[in-house]
């Protein structure tokens, strides 16, 4: 009788069939496997499978709060450029003109899973992490809303979102592209699935240019910088032969006289620079970073006086911190203004077409009580 069993399956493979062959032919059904998995436990669901990654955000988040509290104890903030990356002697020099186009290497003992997990300790420590342990819920809410308002691609194409769907199906969604996409050429590795969603956070690149602004700011101190005029996108390619992403970040600045500016319209700075996150080696780097800028014309009027009236400003603090006291202004003048603590204003929102303009309209009155019942649940929701 020529039954197979599920056990014969599992078997060692006859001789005369090649050991690469049989691992070949296992990867559609192991990858199926996968994805009928993630659709039954996971989709739909405020919840994401506990890889490596997670694992790792979670058991190393007291060490982090320790650490903290003994910095802010020496009025020094969580994190500092130098602890990931390696700082050459020209971003270190103090000085009112510079043109820098250098690339800079991570350190050679810090990993990239400690990068990624400090992204999420860093701004959110207390709204993701109230247990000791990241609310898997907030953490697939934000992946979502995250990456369905980011300029990216995949392989050169871009992915499509429906602004109708909860920001946890998009996650689902976009996890599912990442699998199919993964599925052509390897097994899936759904801790890979999860970086890529840490990757997606608007954390990992508010953190970084958080960093950024305070070692630039470091060359003329006290003084401020001050961003405008973001434009930032992301390439993630995912091939055989290279699992990565690349953030590009440019923007205009301005630098503070005595923590003010004088004129909204003239700024003094330019940045520009590519983040690379190498998933496959595990490692990042900036390729290129580009700053350059002239202090002396952002000084050239006579008074100081007061903010333009289109400026308003809000100061952020670092909580029981005199390091620095950090400005956050916004301004009327067709860009974002935010540095350090860019939550959300690196993020935008995704722009509604007014393809039902007249009909919402006519509805509105009748919809009315509906609309303040779902603008509140949406206050509850993290993020809005």
């Amino acid at each position: 009788m020529n039954t197979v069993t599920k056990s014969n399956k599992n078997m060692a493979p006859v001789k005369k069939i090649s050991k690469s062959k049989t691992v070949k032919s296992r990867i559609p059904s192991r990858n199926n496997a996968i994805k009928q998995f993630y659709n039954k436990d996971y989709y739909g669901k405020n919840l994401l499978p506990t890889t490596d990654i997670i694992q790792y955000i979670d058991t190393n988040f007291n060490d982090f709060i320790s650490m903290k509290e003994q910095k802010t104890a020496q009025n020094l903030p969580a994190a500092s450029f130098e602890d990931f990356f390696i700082v050459d002697d020209i971003l270190k020099r103090k000085e009112n003109i510079a043109d820098i186009n250098i690339q800079i290497n991570k350190q050679p003992n810090v990993s990239l899973n400690k990068l990624l997990a400090y992204s999420l300790y860093y701004s959110e420590y207390k709204k993701w992490f109230e247990t000791k342990k990241m609310d898997i819920a907030l953490f697939k809410n934000q992946i979502g809303k995250d990456a369905s308002r980011m300029d990216f691609l995949i392989n050169k194409k871009k992915i499509n979102f429906n602004d109708e769907d909860e920001n946890s199906i998009k996650t689902d969604k976009f996890n599912v592209v990442l699998m199919n996409i993964l599925s052509t050429f390897t097994v899936i590795d759904l801790n890979l699935i999860n970086k890529i969603g840490v990757v997606m956070c608007q954390n990992i690149l508010n953190f970084i240019m958080d960093l950024i602004s305070l070692l630039v700011m470091e060359k003329f101190a006290p003084e401020k910088l001050l961003i405008t005029q973001v434009e930032k996108n992301a390439v993630i390619t995912l091939t055989k032969s290279q699992e990565n992403i690349v953030y590009n970040f440019k923007t205009k600045f301005y630098i503070t006289k005595d923590g003010g500016i004088y004129d909204a319209e003239l700024t003094c700075g330019d940045m520009e620079f590519s983040f690379l996150i190498d998933l496959k080696k595990n490692t990042y780097k900036i390729i290129n970073f580009k700053c350059k800028y002239d202090a002396n014309i952002c000084y050239t009027e006579a008074n100081l006086g007061n903010l333009p009236s289109n400026v308003s400003n809000v100061v952020a603090e670092k909580e029981n911190s005199n390091y620095l006291t950090y400005g956050i202004i916004g301004l009327g003048i067709g860009g974002i203004v935010a540095t350090p603590f860019l939550l959300g204003a690196l993020g935008g929102k995704n722009k509604k077409t007014n393809k039902n303009k007249k009909t919402n309209k006519n509805k509105n009155k009748k919809n009315k009580k509906t609309n303040k019942n779902k603008t509140k649940k949406r206050k509850k929701s993290f993020y809005n």
